[in-house]
């Protein structure tokens, strides 16, 4: 679930489906369990499930002999698994870099009609403890490459101030979308306006502002996909929502293509986005993205753009309105920004980026590969 997961399963795809490229993938559980049972299956690939024991957890991951480890980003529950293979090679794959600065932005986030208490998921990330990975994987006795590796050049900047790390290269490793369509597909689009908003209904995602939004656009269909993480104080649960809103919880393959296809635009609230996942399927769709923000300048370029709006957000109300008023009433714009944003993704996010790039790393870790 969620755009990691999205991105890593599509590379778990790309390498069980093209068994000449010599690669095979297994899932690693990024949180560690007392449960018994160390394997299952997940959308067709092994899945390994970390047990609390040290000892037995260290015995299953050796036992694997793993030739490298790709991390989507990099968070602390990943130290585990990365001391206890010391000399595999290992591609942070960085998708969301928090810098301090970002991360008081995140903060900043205020749930309408809770006052002054904190949402839940809010909590700084610190990622610095991938410095000291760094440091001993240097010493004489692992000697193992740390490589980083980003879909986007924009994170490049970022990468300092949320890992203590400065790499000497980072390599663009781009996510694979473009095969999520079957070309040739006629995307037909909605008779009546529809906007959707994908992700999850956590606070930092700010999906009141999506709800208040439908009340200004009485005639077109608000269509929530995604679920809450959250319950209690703190968290956002709707309430009173207008009739032209659905919610359609989690959605995932082709009912979520269909939907994402329909749509007239995709609008993100988020106080804070990498190059979401999200905004690549949706321009996959042929759907433009109306956003508070613009990773990559992805969303200025492909969609309208409304500015940053920290805390609550509502005080962008205005602006929302306005420019999704523009996308619904200019078709021309609309698939103007549509054709563009496909073009971009279909060409900058393949499978034959993916792999020629995924060779180059394996090629710095001392790798012999297939692909």
């Amino acid at each position: 679930m969620g755009g990691f997961g999205v991105a890593i399963r599509q590379v778990a795809d790309l390498f069980n489906q093209n068994s000449e490229l010599g690669v095979e993938p297994v899932f690693i559980t990024g949180s560690l369990s007392d449960v018994s049972e160390t394997e299952v299956m997940a959308h067709g690939t092994r899945l390994l499930i970390l047990p609390k024991d040290k000892h037995q957890r260290r015995q299953l991951l050796n036992n694997e002999k793993f030739d490298i480890i790709l991390t989507m980003d990099y968070r602390s529950n990943y130290r585990p698994i990365i001391d206890a293979l010391p000399r595999v090679p290992v591609i942070i794959w960085v998708h969301d870099p928090r810098t301090p600065y970002d991360m008081k932005r995140i903060e900043s986030t205020r749930i309408p009609g809770q006052g002054d208490n904190v949402p839940q998921g809010l909590k700084p990330v610190n990622c610095t403890s991938l410095a000291e990975i760094v440091k001993k994987s240097n010493s004489p006795f692992s000697k193992r490459p740390i490589l980083f590796a980003q879909p986007a050049a924009y994170y490049e900047e970022k990468v300092v101030g949320t890992y203590g790390v400065e790499p000497s290269e980072i390599t663009l490793l781009p996510n694979i979308i473009e095969h999520i369509i079957d070309e040739p597909k006629t995307i037909v689009k909605s008779e009546k306006p529809s906007v959707v908003f994908l992700a999850r209904l956590d606070p930092y995602k700010r999906p009141w502002l999506f709800a208040e939004l439908a009340t200004y656009f009485p005639e077109v269909d608000f269509i929530f996909m995604g679920k809450n993480h959250f319950q209690g104080l703190g968290a956002w649960e709707p309430d009173s929502l207008p009739s032209n809103v659905k919610m359609m919880g989690h959605i995932d393959g082709e009912e979520k293509i269909r939907i994402l296809s329909s749509a007239w635009v995709l609008a993100n609230t988020s106080i804070h986005e990498g190059l979401a996942i999200s905004f690549l399927e949706a321009l996959m769709c042929e759907t433009p993205i109306l956003s508070c923000v613009d990773s990559e300048n992805v969303v200025s370029r492909y969609g309208v753009y409304v500015g940053r709006w920290d805390g609550s957000g509502r005080e962008a109300l205005p602006k929302f309105v306005e420019s999704l008023q523009r996308l619904l009433d200019d078709k021309d714009l609309r698939n103007r920004l549509a054709i563009d944003g496909k073009r971009w993704v279909k060409s900058s996010h393949n499978q034959e980026r993916f792999i020629e790039s995924f060779k180059y790393l394996c090629e710095r870790a001392e790798l012999t590969v297939n692909v």
